[in-house]
């Protein structure tokens, strides 16, 4: 139990409740001071809870704005158990427009936090030990930010424990994208930090999304997020009616992307400005040229080709040009029309 967060609002009471996380903090410009995170609370009668997350990195729009719509606008008369939202876990970050809070902190790797650490350790805190264990479902709303730019989709990382991964699966897919996307844990990260790990070792439904990117929100990837969010609570039955397959809504089938091979992420190795040559959603032959990085610097040295190191289709692309050696610069893999085709071993 945290002793540095406390909640303003009453979450088992009914009804609509607004108010905030208060965090005890302090600054330059004031030795006391109370950090707020505002929180949203529908509850009515009996039934699951489900936690809607957004903003965990402030570059990542579509999940705000998805999160936000649901905060004002759900009809209470619609909810069949418990909604609680916190439409932007890292202000700091979002109202600097940057995937990081202000001192370098990536606050989807500080989990489980620290009750006495900084503000975003604490608040990482009161959700592990506290928000998570009271919920039935977590809705983590990501976008590519800056420097990625994904085919909007749910995607999962690939659960070594049968069970949680078909339940994983399946709610991956009522948030009814075109593209569901599987990774492997990711490179260089200890996974034990992350927020969807720590949520789904507490054995939690959980749907994670990745909504677009570049640091860019457009009308349809909104639009996405919001009607899949809404669809996603009618699975977890938070709100009434029967969530929808994509059939269903006279849509494609979706596309299932094995993103779990080691040959499936491709960087950059050379400094310089990284031009995308194929597009995201796009299919590629092992061998082919999906990007140059360019030496803005010698413009008469040709530019370096990044070619596919696997055949499959593009779920990530470049978006931020600039690049370092090492950035990311595209994620690719085979399409799949079930993961129940999906080879036990990518590699």
């Amino acid at each position: 139990m945290s002793t540095t967060v406390s909640c303003s609002i009453d979450l088992d009471s009914p009804g609509k409740s607004t108010g905030y996380l208060k965090i005890g903090d302090s600054t330059n410009q004031s030795g006391w001071a109370t950090y707020m995170v505002p929180i949203i609370k529908y509850k009515n009668g009996e039934g699951p809870t489900v936690l809607v997350l957004a903003g965990n990195h402030g570059d990542e729009y579509e999940g705000q704005f998805a999160a936000r719509d649901l905060a004002n606008n759900l009809d209470m008369n619609e909810v069949t158990g418990r909604i609680i939202i916190i439409p932007c876990l890292s202000q700091p970050a979002a109202k600097a427009g940057t995937r990081l809070w202000p001192d370098g902190t990536n606050f989807n790797r500080i989990f489980p936090g620290n009750e006495n650490g900084a503000v975003h350790g604490k608040l990482a805190y009161y959700l592990s030990t506290e928000l998570f264990h009271q919920v039935d479902a977590v809705f983590e709303l990501h976008s590519g930010g800056r420097g990625h730019h994904f085919v909007p989709c749910s995607h999962m990382v690939w659960s070594s424990d049968v069970t949680q991964r078909k339940r994983m699966i399946e709610g991956m897919k009522s948030y009814n994208t075109s593209h569901h996307m599987i990774f492997p844990e990711q490179p260089g990260t200890d996974p034990t930090t992350l927020l969807p790990g720590l949520v789904e070792r507490l054995g939690k439904g959980l749907v994670t999304t990745e909504l677009g990117g570049s640091g860019i929100a457009t009308f349809e990837s909104t639009t996405i997020a919001k009607d899949g969010l809404r669809n996603g609570l009618r699975f977890f039955k938070a709100i009434k009616g029967e969530s929808k397959t994509r059939a269903e809504l006279g849509l494609k089938p979706p596309i299932f992307l094995d993103l779990r091979s080691s040959k499936s992420y491709h960087s950059a190795t050379h400094v310089g400005l990284y031009e995308n040559i194929k597009g995201a959603g796009d299919a590629v032959e092992k061998g082919e040229v999906i990007g140059l990085i360019h030496d803005m610097d010698h413009p008469d040295t040709p530019a370096v080709e990044i070619r596919a190191q696997q055949s499959g289709v593009i779920g990530v692309m470049r978006g931020f040009p600039r690049v370092n050696i090492g950035d990311v610069v595209a994620v690719l893999g085979p399409a799949y029309a079930s993961t129940d085709l999906f080879p036990e071993n990518p590699d």
